[in-house]
């Protein structure tokens, strides 16, 4: 059967859409809180829920805040908005869900997950947060990665000239097989910056018919609100800020000369305005000062006290964990990946210029970002949360790849993929670093992480689960 370039897109995006939302998690975190702070009261105070997460803190005085920056808690507060109506529905026809609950068992080798769910449980917040992390996912976290996948599809034909079927396996292994699957189980501010690099180098690099000084100016304006975003997002958008405007910079003097540096340089800063001043804004509304983050505020930590609130020069141990730390490594959880540092021999075989250049700038800022996430000493925590701050480049190092996979023969680009994508469902139905997933995979067979939280909660939540159950129907 023969299908369309826009009938492709239509299926991709919803079988990407649908295996997402296949893996969601009931996982709470703290952009969860304010999520539902906005989306509840329009609200920047989580008072109702200090003392459920220790990235929550109060400021005397001023109220209860989370230890991070605003911007996914925004989106996510939108799907949880529109689904109050459905939640408050709920507890009116069973107020016991809302209701305090005794003590119950997780059966989980970390106890802050049974110390989480019963504190949950006393407030009678436990299923409110779990819907909460549930809509924002179904809403959001899967929505946008099937958009990501599309729009890779789309890019990788208009730019490579890559037949459909190629393209749409490439679309594929990137929403599989790289750890946008992973990160997208929940609301999650990295993965969510990794969509906003995506959709930045794509306005840049994506061909098109009439691509004048003023037109490109345009571009980039359109990427400092992206990259503007994402510092709404989150900090580690400013290394690759960095870098992205280095490049405006470079490619105006190119082009033009000094006048025309300023013009792109200054394109991108006007663009950025209106997300920056939405960040200094909040920060200002929660915190009494617009100029520092939410980590000068947090109660010190034995990791806030190194350097500068838990940020200093990047050590040496970070630097190789962040990559190959068994539990957390960027190359760990998606080995295909490393074949991206190969990409400046295979692009300059007779490759264009600009082609070179993206190339240098795709590997320059996923090296600022590396450098960057080994001077934050929080990326020590990575060990409980899996791979997470190198997550914001994977876009750009799977393009990097991608000329490298279609140059490979079949047989060594699939010794590249096979343990990648088996690797990347296993974490993803597990939430385990790679090595425990894989092995539960083998012994246990695939899962799905709901039906994991639910085997662990069966004695407060569901008992006839308590055995286990197999969902073999559910994954097919």
């Amino acid at each position: 059967m023969n299908y369309t370039p826009r009938s492709t897109t239509v299926r991709l995006f919803l079988t990407v859409w649908l295996v997402y939302g296949a893996h969601l998690t009931s996982n709470v975190v703290r952009e969860t809180y304010l999520a539902i702070a906005i989306g509840d009261r329009l609200s920047v105070r989580v008072d109702p829920f200090v003392g459920l997460h220790p990235d929550l803190f109060t400021i005397p005085g001023r109220g209860g805040y989370i230890n991070s920056n605003p911007g996914a808690s925004m989106l996510g507060a939108v799907p949880y908005a529109m689904a109050r109506p459905l939640i408050a529905g709920l507890f009116a026809v069973r107020p016991e869900l809302a209701a305090p609950k005794p003590p119950a068992s997780y059966s989980d080798s970390r106890p802050n997950r049974t110390r989480l769910m019963n504190e949950m449980r006393a407030r009678g917040l436990d299923v409110r947060l779990a819907l909460a992390a549930i809509v924002t996912q179904l809403g959001l976290m899967a929505p946008v990665g099937a958009l990501g996948a599309v729009l890779m599809f789309l890019y990788l034909r208009a730019r490579l000239g890559v037949d459909d079927r190629t393209a749409t396996w490439l679309a594929l292994l990137y929403a599989f097989g790289t750890p946008v699957f992973f990160r997208s189980g929940f609301l999650n501010q990295n993965v969510l910056l990794a969509h906003a690099v995506l959709g930045a180098w794509m306005i840049l690099t994506w061909p098109g018919a009439r691509d004048d000084d003023r037109s490109r100016n345009r571009r980039w304006a359109a990427v400092g609100g992206l990259l503007g975003f994402g510092l709404v997002l989150d900090y580690s958008a400013a290394p690759l800020a960095v870098v992205f405007g280095c490049w405006a910079l470079l490619e105006g003097f190119a082009g033009g000369g000094m006048s025309a540096a300023i013009r792109r340089g200054g394109a991108c800063v006007v663009g950025s305005t209106i997300p920056v001043l939405l960040l200094l804004g909040y920060q200002w509304l929660a915190f009494g000062s617009p100029w520092y983050p939410a980590q000068r505020y947090m109660p010190d930590t034995s990791l806030s006290v190194v350097g500068w609130n838990g940020f200093s020069e990047p050590t040496l141990d970070l630097l190789w964990r962040n990559l190959l730390d068994p539990r957390y490594g960027l190359f760990v959880f998606c080995p295909m990946l490393v074949g991206a540092l190969a990409a400046p021999l295979i692009v300059r075989r007779g490759a264009p210029s600009n082609v070179r250049t993206e190339t240098a700038v795709a590997l320059l800022a996923a090296a600022a970002l590396w450098v960057f996430s080994s001077a934050n000493q929080f990326a020590h925590l990575q060990w409980n949360t899996g791979v997470r701050y190198m997550v914001p480049v994977v876009p750009l190092l799977f393009l990097a790849l991608v000329p490298v996979l279609l140059t490979m023969r079949p047989r060594l680009r699939w010794m590249l993929i096979g343990p990648t994508l088996v690797i990347s469902f296993a974490v993803s139905m597990t939430r385990e670093d790679p090595l425990t997933a894989v092995r539960m995979l083998l012994t246990d067979g695939p899962v799905l992480p709901m039906l994991v939280v639910l085997g662990k909660t069966a004695a407060a939540y569901a008992p006839f689960m308590a055995g286990g159950v197999q969902p073999w129907g559910y994954i097919a």
